[in-house]
């Protein structure tokens, strides 16, 4: 054998040695391989663990507590390795182990989870119920529907019972064994007086926010409150709820915590709405009929929600009856409507059909401030769709259109379109996806110059969008959801120009817009006392604003865009502390942005001259950070509130003294940008259950603006500052057909700006003004009284008709409020100024059916 072969040979040797040797020295240094030979007696769990670790020298570590109750049977090993010694005494009390440095670590064995999933609706008509709870008292976890009727909860595998509960519905016990996901479609029956209710115990139950702070109707709670004339109105009935201000009679604006009117986010089936208004306010654009849900919030904002300050009203279109065939309607002293609704195949799609339309011109109502030919009518369209267990898709469409005639024969025409094309789809049992395509156009055309036809011309203004937008939800586990997307929205404006004349050089510039935002929000249970609700929206905003008059060297016009990019981070976070499970003390902060700004006279009311116009290169979008403290307490058919804010508004914008807005291509050169500050508490309490049902609410709020070059750089109360407000709403059943109801309001007058003398001029008396908005009107006040007589008639088989006959009285003890003072130059002093009254008393019947 040569040398170099000894030497390979040698060489071999040494690493069979090395890796022999290094094996048998990880054997004897890894304890869970040691050989051990015991005997352990039946005995505790620790005791026998301990008695282990004398005998072999090895460390256990583990927490007390977990072990406690744990017991072992007596056993016998003769060398046997650790490892299979601590899986014979810990596998059947649930504990697993690990080695960690040189300690055994004992831990319990995570059970494995899983998923229910699926959508609750109700039984007669299959319309997806938003905000219904499921939960599972023996866990106490559970959650709450989305606003799509979508529900997920992860508990370990086991037997439960589960109970499904909902306003209005009957409550529901399921019992299910879990040992695999499973999607269980749920449908509850609207309660019976004659059936017990099931009662279940208090528990904890994962916010959704639409009920943390917030408020949620059914389309029972809102056709339940009639308004002038019989008319069932979504606006006005959130005008009665507490810290939502009207100021003033017959106008659908919404005054939120601070807010200005246009502060406001309202969607109809996730499209914006521009103007809610028919009537420049006396009715609102949303038919009862085609309502499914409303949703309101005002305290916490989800991060999915963006583009205003105050407040975002969420109303959900009705998807149309999956089961059966319906006919509804009803007349009143304002309008008559009609609606049909059914599957298109059973329980697999729906549509509903709805009609409005207003009787001004065949009553030949006067309200004052219309002429009896003015009109209104809308339409409401959707469809549904399920295309398997995980997808759906739905369709919807809403037209509605306004048509005033003044007595001079000036006509002022306004309008909303919008379109909403949905797809839902469940990827798995905890991960659900809503994407949306969404249209939305608001048009409102003013006659001018029409004292003759060949001077006749129009002033248009309108908004149009385009939005793409993707909404996921992951419910992680009962106590942990998470939401996250992105949405896209492309604004054209037209804030004001003229048509049927060629004076284009008084058109206001137009704007191309692209707002984009994404999102993360999270709501997750801290322990049993504290949950937190957190969220960060990042916003994009790019506007082309279109420049006017503008030349070359030769002449030629010229086409230009002056661009401004904004991108501004939205933090929210809300801190609930819950000492028991039916009280809730919440902190909430909100930080939003708005890129969007109403021009309107603060001097008025309501107006339909009012154009859109974004933020742009000399303005910037607004600013709102707000603060609020709350307290709940709900106790059974009973629940009390309390709420603190602050508010602090910043870039908010308004005209200069005496500026006009049509045909003024300087407008945007006319505004003022400044600071507003609102605070104010709110004191609610209600019951909500039983034959007698009430509401008393009491509100006091400051709302103060401070702006360069208005009332000489001072501050001054806004238009819409009502410092004191108490609402007081009541109903009772005498029976299963009768019922009464009542509401009374009382609140301080509004503010507004009066001359405080006169001077010559011409022979004409021209007013002295000292400040902006020094004055108030008298306090507001009105009693409204309303019946209702429910009735049912066999038509045939199943098949009934049912009846609603209403009578009431608006304004029942004809209290006289001003809408607004005209002011004038007559040299007679008793005809300077004169007041335009709103509605006396008047009494009103109504008449609804379904078949």
């Amino acid at each position: 054998m040569s040398y170099r072969a000894i030497k390979k040979l040698f060489f071999l040797l040494l690493v069979f040695s090395f890796i022999y040797c290094g094996s048998l020295s990880a054997q004897q240094t890894d304890p869970l391989k040691r050989q051990v030979t015991i005997s352990l007696p039946g005995d505790s769990l620790i005791r026998t663990l301990l008695t282990l670790e004398k005998r072999t020298g090895v460390s256990f570590a583990f927490n007390p507590d977990k072990l406690r109750s744990k017991k072992v049977l007596a056993s016998r090993f003769v060398q046997v390795p650790l490892q299979q010694i601590l899986r014979q005494l810990l596998s059947p009390n649930n504990l697993d182990f690990s080695l960690v440095g040189n300690d055994i670590v004992i831990v319990p064995v995570e059970a494995r989870r899983w998923t229910i999933h699926g959508h609750v609706r109700d039984k007669t008509n299959g319309e997806e119920l938003i905000g219904a709870t499921v939960q599972i008292p023996g866990l106490e976890a559970g959650v709450t529907t989305n606003q799509y009727g979508f529900y997920s909860i992860s508990v370990p595998e086991g037997n439960y019972q589960l109970y499904i509960s909902h306003t209005g519905y009957e409550t529901q016990q399921k019992y299910i064994h879990l040992s695999n996901d499973v999607q269980e479609e749920i449908e509850l029956s609207i309660q019976s007086r004659n059936l017990e209710e099931v009662v279940i115990q208090p528990s904890r139950v994962t916010p959704n926010p639409i009920l943390l702070n917030e408020q949620n109707f059914t389309v029972k709670q809102l056709n339940n409150a009639a308004y002038y004339a019989g008319e069932t109105d979504v606006l006005k009935r959130l005008q009665m709820q507490n810290g939502i201000k009207a100021i003033t009679e017959g106008s659908s604006g919404l005054f939120v915590r601070g807010g200005n009117s246009d502060q406001n986010l309202i969607l109809l089936d996730e499209a914006v709405v521009y103007n809610p208004s028919h009537l420049y306010g006396l009715v609102s654009v949303f038919n009862s009929d085609a309502v499914n849900n409303l949703q309101v919030y005002r305290d916490y904002m989800p991060a999915n929600f963006g583009g205003r300050l105050s407040s975002v009203i969420v109303n959900r279109m009705a998807e149309g009856n999956s089961k059966e065939y319906h006919i509804n309607g009803g007349i009143n002293l304002m309008s008559a409507r009609i609606a049909a609704e059914g599957p298109i195949i059973k329980d697999k799609g729906s549509f509903i059909l709805a009609y409005r339309r207003s009787l001004l011109d065949v009553f030949q109502n006067r309200f004052k401030l219309f002429n009896p030919s003015s009109v209104y009518y809308d339409i409401n369209a959707k469809a549904n769709y399920k295309l398997d267990k995980d997808n759906s898709v739905f369709y919807s469409v809403y037209i509605g259109k306004d048509n005033l005639l003044s007595e001079n024969s000036y006509t002022n025409n306004w309008g909303n379109l919008t379109s909403t094309l949905r797809w839902n789809h469940i990827f798995n049992s905890r991960v659900f996806l809503n994407f949306s395509a969404i249209y939305s156009n608001y048009s409102n055309q003013l006659d001018l110059n029409a004292d003759t036809l060949s001077q006749k011309s129009q002033w248009n203004t309108g908004v149009k969008d385009l939005t793409f937008k993707a909404d996921y939800t992951y419910y992680r586990n009962p106590f942990n959801q998470i939401k996250f997307g992105v949405s896209t929205i492309y604004h054209r404006f037209i804030p004001g120009e003229m048509f049927g004349q060629n004076d284009f050089e008084f058109n206001i510039s137009r704007d191309k817009s692209i707002e984009s935002a994404i999102y993360y929000s999270q709501q997750i249970e801290l322990n049993k006392s504290f949950e937190l609700n957190y969220g960060l929206r990042l916003g994009y905003f790019r506007n082309a604003e279109e420049k006017r008059n503008l030349f070359d060297e030769n002449g030629n016009l010229l086409k230009h865009d002056e661009i401004r990019i904004f991108v501004k981070p939205e933090p929210r976070i809300n801190i609930s502390y819950l000492p028991t499970v039916n009280q809730r003390l919440f902190i909430t902060y909100n930080r939003n942005y708005q890129y969007l700004q109403l021009i309107q006279n603060s001097t008025l009311a309501f107006s339909s001259l009012e154009p859109w116009i974004p933020a742009s290169v000399n303005i910037k979008p607004q600013r709102s950070d707000h603060f609020s403290l709350g307290y709940r307490y709900a106790p059974d058919n009973y629940n009390f509130l309390a709420n603190a804010y602050y508010k602090k508004l910043n870039n908010q914008l308004d005209l200069m003294d005496h500026v006009q807005i049509i045909r003024n291509p300087f407008v945007r050169s006319q505004l003022r940008a400044g600071k507003s500050n609102a605070y104010g508490i709110e004191m609610e309490a209600n019951k909500i259950a039983g034959r007698f049902v009430g509401s008393l609410a009491y509100s006091y709020s400051r709302v103060f603006r401070k702006i360069a070059d208005l009332n000489f750089g001072n501050r001054f109360v806004a238009n819409y500052d009502i410092p004191h407000e108490l609402k007081l709403m009541a109903k009772f059943d005498v029976n299963s057909k009768l019922s009464f109801q009542s509401f009374f309001t009382y609140a301080t007058g509004r503010p507004l700006t009066l001359p405080v003398g006169y001077y010559q001029h011409d022979g004409l008396n021209v007013p002295i003004f000292e400040g902006r908005n020094t004055s108030r009107f008298p306090d507001f006040s009105r009693l409204d009284f309303s019946a209702q007589y429910r009735l049912q008639t066999r038509v045939s088989g199943k098949r009934s008709l049912s009846h609603i006959i209403s009578a009431g009285v608006y304004n029942l003890y004809n209290r006289k409020n001003p809408l607004y003072y005209h002011l004038n130059s007559s040299p007679d002093e008793n005809k300077r100024s004169s007041v335009e009254y709103g509605f006396g008393f008047y009494p009103w019947v109504a008449y609804s059916f379904k078949l």
